[in-house]
């Protein structure tokens, strides 16, 4: 029997396919559809861990592995979009997908999706709306919404916010956060299993340590050597960081969290990849995540985990209570570190309500997507303007 719909998604970074791992599934087990997965960016590297093993052991067929990284200078970063741009739209061709997934907010996105719409291939985008003024993600995800057909929010508010990029109400849909959906489900591995699987001992005093650089600012190394400064003040946690994106400047944090581990050996460990399984595990038995991830202020509230967000990278995004904002100054960030061990704030901990919680999200994408792929009739768009819509 010949698949209804070939749909056709697109993962370039372990945290990328740990959201979108559980839509992968159903899009795989739906009898209607043919899954075509597209592997690239740091899954094929291998200083990234070569995370499309952690994809295979999942049991999903990967169908194209594409090369495309290059580095993270600003010239190798440029050079990757190029790559992607031409590799992946080759792809496609080839492929003929009826309809493509993405997810998010990489540069990695920009190419792949200005090639589906030459191809005139439909794009449903995932996670759009969303605000993070202090990486050039911000500007991505924006022209990736502008350049989809369909919209898969994670809050009313962001719903609200890609409608007002001219987006039709009646191609938005506020579903939840796929994150959130991975936590709902998660058969959380034991300490001791978690243990004896990342080599370590997990205490009572743990910290997860996600840094990211700013790429809207020229200050990472600082900012992130305000926060090893403040881990030093505070010896008495244990720190496990996950290695920084592949953005201009991941190789000088990389190079201090080695440092920093050389000095701390004791009580500090490092890794390029976790898999959102293990991470989300790990997360659970610590006292809180530190850093400028989005994890920090989108799943971790639900594990009912501290999170100390520093900096401006995540700035604009909605946030639950149980978030802690600092500036990435020593001082500040010692204060945070002391609030979120506390007995008060870990009783308000754990009332807090994540405003990315929905149900069932991966399902609500998988029957969106089909449903809209029954009634299409092209990728024809007016831009909507509140009540009414604009004729071009």
């Amino acid at each position: 029997m010949t698949s209804k719909y070939k749909i056709c998604v697109v993962t370039a970074t372990r945290a990328e396919y740990g959201l979108l791992s559980s839509v992968i599934k159903r899009i795989q087990d739906d009898p209607e559809c043919e899954l075509q997965l597209i592997v690239t960016g740091t899954h094929l590297a291998p200083e990234f861990g070569l995370t499309y093993k952690e994809i295979e052991s999942d049991g999903i067929k990967i169908t194209r592995k594409i090369p495309v990284y290059q580095g993270n200078d600003e010239d190798q970063v440029l050079m990757t979009i190029a790559t992607a741009s031409s590799e992946i739209g080759r792809a496609l061709i080839e492929l003929k997908p009826n309809m493509v997934v993405l997810l998010g907010d990489r540069y990695e996105l920009l190419p792949i999706a200005s090639a589906c719409v030459v191809l005139r291939i439909p794009i449903a985008h995932i996670s759009g709306g969303e605000v993070s003024e202090g990486a050039y993600d911000e500007y991505i995800r924006h022209a990736v919404s502008k350049l989809s057909y369909l919209h898969f929010t994670s809050t009313e508010a962001y719903r609200d916010r890609v409608i007002q990029l001219g987006e039709s109400p009646e191609r938005v849909f506020n579903v939840g956060d796929l994150g959130i959906e991975n936590i709902q489900h998660l058969n959380r591995m034991t300490k001791e299993q978690l243990e004896d699987n990342i080599g370590i001992s997990i205490g009572d005093s743990m910290l997860q340590v996600t840094f990211h650089p700013t790429t809207l600012e020229d200050d990472s190394e600082q900012q992130f050597a305000q926060l090893l400064a403040a881990l030093e003040e505070r010896p008495s946690f244990q720190i496990v960081f996950t290695r920084p994106n592949a953005d201009r400047g991941s190789t000088a944090l990389n190079r201090m969290i080695d440092n920093f581990i050389g000095r701390n050996a004791h009580r500090s460990y490092a890794f390029a990849s976790l898999g959102y399984m293990r991470f989300l595990s790990l997360v659970s038995y610590c006292v809180a995540m530190v850093g400028n991830s989005s994890s920090g202020v989108v799943e971790v509230p639900s594990l009912k985990v501290g999170t100390i967000n520093i900096g401006n990278r995540q700035r604009g995004r909605i946030c639950s209570d149980s978030v802690l904002h600092c500036k990435p100054d020593q001082d500040e960030i010692i204060a945070a570190l002391d609030r979120v061990s506390s007995d008060a704030y870990r009783l308000k901990m754990l009332e807090t309500v994540n405003p990315y919680e929905s149900n069932g999200t991966s399902e609500q994408i998988v029957a969106r997507m089909k449903e809209c792929l029954a009634n299409y009739s092209g990728m024809h768009k007016s831009f909507y303007r509140g009540d009414r819509y604009e004729s071009h």
